[in-house]
């Protein structure tokens, strides 16, 4: 039960490390289409600022793997697609480690 215990750990928080900037992307997003109705550069924004720093170490990798004829304006959708991707593969991941040991999902969570 200790491999379980230690292969949910590690990939919960991989799941965690994903989510924060993917929540960040989200809140960017988000303040980027209040500030524009407000009439407001998204750049002279402090949240919007705030946001786009917490994201931005999964946003700069994606210039190296999207093609060129994206533009940079852009690299935030393919960081969010990308990490959104990548979540729910984490999530199948805790699901089939959970099924390998017999258990269903929600018991499997809970024997922490």
């Amino acid at each position: 039960m200790n491999d379980l215990q230690s292969t949910l750990f590690w990939l919960r928080l991989v799941q965690l490390l994903m989510a924060i900037p993917l929540f960040a992307l989200v809140g960017q997003g988000a303040t980027h289409v209040l500030a524009r109705m407000m009439g407001q550069p998204p750049e002279q924004n402090f949240i919007y600022r705030l946001f786009r720093l917490i994201a931005s170490p999964v946003v700069k990798p994606c210039r190296w793997i999207a093609p060129r004829f994206i533009p940079d304006r852009h690299l935030p959708v393919v960081a969010f697609a990308l990490l959104l991707v990548a979540y729910c593969w984490v999530m199948l991941e805790i699901a089939a480690t959970c099924a390998r040991h017999g258990l269903d999902v929600a018991q499997c969570l809970q024997s922490r």
